[in-house]
């Protein structure tokens, strides 16, 4: 190579940027970076950026002068190369930035943060200046504390922006500025405790003599720990403190004696028990199902397996697993709720030990960065991920199987902020991209899947029986008009449900009751003047959380102090209408006052393990009723439960979306699946004023291939997924005036690109957050190509970007909305 040769890397930033920005690097920077390795990079005014390396090259960009990189993080790529393929792949399909991709995908601890420090250069030169009344301030203060952070400095003067002040006293040479980098990331670590070698031996008795009548505490430690310590081994400090009846003080006077001397290890933040049980054996039907996914597996197939509730569709997964580890390979196992981890992680663990590491947001960012480190390196730990939509991120070296359980859950989806990605579909894509198997399990599949599955895209097995015979659930629909007309409903139950429920308590069998609505209630109402309590920044009605007696919004946060008159009129006759979870729990407290009532959703499970510890207590039978939201319908798998309850259907059925009977179906048949797992027959009660909707027949019957062929044939006529691409656009200003009329002129641009272009229209919420909402839906077919009918999109978006009258709206993306 020429001496003379400057060398480049291109450097993708975690911003919301579509392009990538080239760096200048040294000969020996170049030869040591590989693409996927982090660097420190001045981005904007003085601000660190951690990015990541792109590409590597010689072609000095034309429209900037470039910078030197600051620093180099990693001594190996954190990014693999199929990595990269997906993040391209999902920047090129969501229509995200690639940054943003990369933001979503890695850990925040992966992320410098940086801060800006001064320090004073000279201190003669600074008194003889002629200083302004803040500059000579900033110079004081520098002299006291020798470096102060710009944060500190704003404190101190009182003013928001003090970098203009800084860089005049930088350009008087007064002061000089440096970025202090810091790792957010601090690995965990165990403390053990070693005896110093010279009390190694007959040193012992010498020991213990010297310690004498006057230290019994330090004494008593030193037997502790003699019958702790095995074959010379470290102690754990921590254990001995327990051991020794939390005597710390005395412990650090030992290692203050030169007795012990501490060690620290670095260790997993996740970490879970050796295995204790084999896998169950399998039935004869699941045996053939087994060998089926096995066969498609070798034609390279993506398998669909469709099992009613309870076939044990896990234990399929579990000889999967085993197989594939036993190949050597990874295992990346999908479940659509965190919820689902707690039950899974027990089961899993028995079988196959430390090999699981799980992933999902409710782990810190130190746990999630450690998992992703383990999976890089293919460690023991991470052999098998149970992981929430986003692991399909993760850095798999040998990925050899990847299961999505409940493959049509809408929580695949993710919906903010971008890429607004679904997780299974990217399943898929990693199936083609690197040929690793793919099965996707449902007992109420995605209309999507069972539509590919019927094109022969998927391979279709269906499982249609219980495991060990038991009967599907008894399904009866209880119908509140009639029930209300024979004044036969008592606090939102119906007589036969309350009757059932007496009924299943006495035979001590579990209850589950379903709301997918949480609080006490959705509406406040005046009776005297008719006003409804709103949250003053969206357009939705407060819902009452009676328990902390406060009114709140579900959309921004807002909230109040339940009122005791009303704001309007000033009378005392405030109605609340409507149910929801925490009703429900304290009217089935107040009818069984002797029977313990839980309740799962959102507000009860913010609190770590809060999930963990309720579940735990309904399945160790402490709880009778369990009362939840649609947390209760995802593949939890409870022995005793004899009778579910379905609060009120029609929520669930009358809903403005083109999927609204696939989700009620979903969700009332996985509810329905809960009851009746083991041995004995379960019953569920579904109540509903529209007992003749055409979804609950499909319910009653457990006809799943009817609402397939009613929603296929319905989509067909009207240009719904599966036969169309949908491309969802929110567009949203503080101003309802230019929100609008920017809808108006993106639906005009489309609608000269497209053939098929809805809007503009109000969202479902018209105003959240004090932001009116208006959307534009397209419809696009495969022809012209979907990646062409993209970058027409985008080209249009630039010329709405450039507008000048239109810089404070925000467009929302989302392909595929689900």
């Amino acid at each position: 190579m020429d001496s003379g040769q400057t060398y480049y890397i291109d450097v993708v930033l975690p911003l919301n940027l579509w392009n990538s920005f080239t760096y200048e690097v040294t000969k020996d920077e170049y030869a040591f970076l590989e693409k996927g390795m982090r660097v420190a990079v001045e981005f904007g005014r003085q601000k660190i950026q951690t990015g990541l390396v792109y590409r590597k090259h010689f072609n000095k960009p034309l429209h900037y002068d470039t910078k030197p990189i600051l620093h180099i993080i990693d001594h190996e790529p954190i990014i693999n190369d199929h990595q990269w393929a997906l993040f391209q792949f999902v920047s090129n399909y969501y229509l995200t930035p690639l940054g943003l991709v990369l933001k979503a995908a890695l850990p925040s601890s992966f992320m410098l943060e940086s801060e800006t420090f001064l320090s004073l250069n000279n201190l003669v030169l600074a008194e003889s200046s002629n200083l302004s009344d803040d500059e000579f301030l900033i110079v004081e203060a520098l002299q006291m504390h020798k470096t102060m952070s710009l944060k500190m400095l704003q404190q101190l003067l009182d003013k928001k922006n003090v970098f203009k002040i800084a860089q005049n006293l930088m350009q008087k040479s007064l002061v000089s500025s440096l970025q202090e980098v810091k790792e957010k990331y601090t690995p965990k670590t165990e403390t053990y405790l070693q005896l110093y070698d010279k009390w190694q031996g007959s040193a012992i008795n010498e020991l213990f003599e010297r310690l004498g009548k006057n230290a019994p505490k330090q004494r008593e430690i030193l037997l502790h720990f003699f019958s702790l310590q095995r074959q010379g081994r470290p102690v754990l400090k921590k254990q001995l403190v327990k051991n020794a009846g939390g005597s710390t003080s005395a412990i650090q006077s030992l290692i203050k004696k030169e007795i012990f001397y501490e060690t620290k290890t670095t260790i997993d933040r996740i970490n879970f028990e050796k295995a204790s049980k084999v896998k169950k054996p399998l039935s004869e039907k699941q045996q053939v199902v087994l060998a089926q996914i096995k066969q498609f597996f070798l034609r390279q197939k993506p398998v669909l397996l469709h099992g009613v509730t309870a076939s044990g569709k896990t234990e399929i997964y579990i000889h999967l697993i085993e197989e594939t580890l036993a190949a050597g390979k990874q295992v990346l196992f999908l479940v659509p709720e965190i919820a689902l981890t707690t039950q899974l992680v027990q089961r899993l663990t028995k079988i196959f030990g430390n090999q699981i590491a799980v992933y999902h947001s409710k782990y810190s960012q130190q746990a999630r960065r450690e998992v992703w480190m383990n999976v890089l390196h293919h460690k023991e730990s991470a052999r098998i991920v149970l992981a929430a939509r986003s692991g399909i991120f993760l850095p798999f070296q040998d990925l050899g199987l990847i299961i999505v359980d409940e493959e049509h859950d809408k929580s695949y989806k993710q919906t903010q902020p971008s890429p607004r990605y679904n997780a299974r579909d990217l399943a898929v894509w990693l199936h083609k991209y690197l040929d690793t198997p793919v099965l996707l399990g449902s007992a109420t599949p995605s209309i999507e899947s069972y539509y590919n599955a019927r094109r022969k895209r998927y391979a279709l097995i269906e499982l249609n029986e219980r495991y060990s015979g038991v009967q599907l659930p008894e399904i009866k629909i209880v119908d509140l008009k009639e029930a209300q007309r024979k004044k036969r409903i008592k606090n939102h139950f119906s007589a036969d449900v309350l009757e059932e429920i007496t009924k299943t308590l006495a035979k001590k069998k579990q209850i589950i009751v379903f709301q997918n609505r949480r609080g006490y209630a959705p509406v406040g109402q005046c009776v005297d003047c008719g006003h409804v309590m709103e949250c003053p920044h969206c357009d939705v009605s407060l819902t009452l959380h009676q328990q902390q007696h406060k009114l709140k919004c579900h959309y921004c946060g807002y909230q109040i102090e339940a009122p005791q008159v009303c704001p309007a009129c000033g009378n005392p006759s405030i109605s609340y209408k409507g149910i929801g979870t925490e009703q429900i729990q304290k009217i089935l407290q107040d009818l069984f006052p002797n029977v313990l009532v839980d309740r799962l959703d959102s507000d009860t499970t913010r609190r770590k393990n809060g999930f963990a510890n309720i579940i735990a207590k309904f399945q160790n039978r402490e709880t009778d009723i369990l009362v939840g939201t649609q947390m209760l319908v995802k593949g939890l798998d409870f022995s005793h439960v004899g009778l579910v309850v379905v609060m009120n259907a029609d929520q669930l059925l009358f809903y403005p979306d083109f999927r609204a009977d696939e989700r009620s179906f979903q969700m009332l048949m996985q509810v329905a699946g809960r009851a009746g797992r083991k041995k004995e027959q379960g019953k569920v009660f579904i109540q509903t004023y529209n007992p003749a909707h055409p979804v609950l027949k499909m319910v009653l019957n457990g006809d799943y291939k009817q609402l397939y062929e009613q929603q296929i044939a319905l989509r067909k006529s009207l240009s719904y997924p599966p036969f169309t691409k949908l491309i969802n656009f929110q567009i949203k200003d503080r101003n309802p005036q230019k929100t609008n009329e920017a809808a108006e002129w993106l639906y005009a641009s489309f609608a000269n690109s497209f053939p098929k272009v809805l809007g503009p229209s109000d969202a479902l919420v018209p105003r959240i957050k004090n932001r009116y909402i208006k959307e534009i839906l397209i419809k696009m077919t495969e022809e012209p190509t979907l990646s062409a009918q993209k970058k027409r999109i985008l080209k249009i978006f630039n010329s709405f970007h450039n507008i000048t009258y239109f810089k404070s709206v925000t467009i929302t993306i989302d392909v595929d909305p689900y």
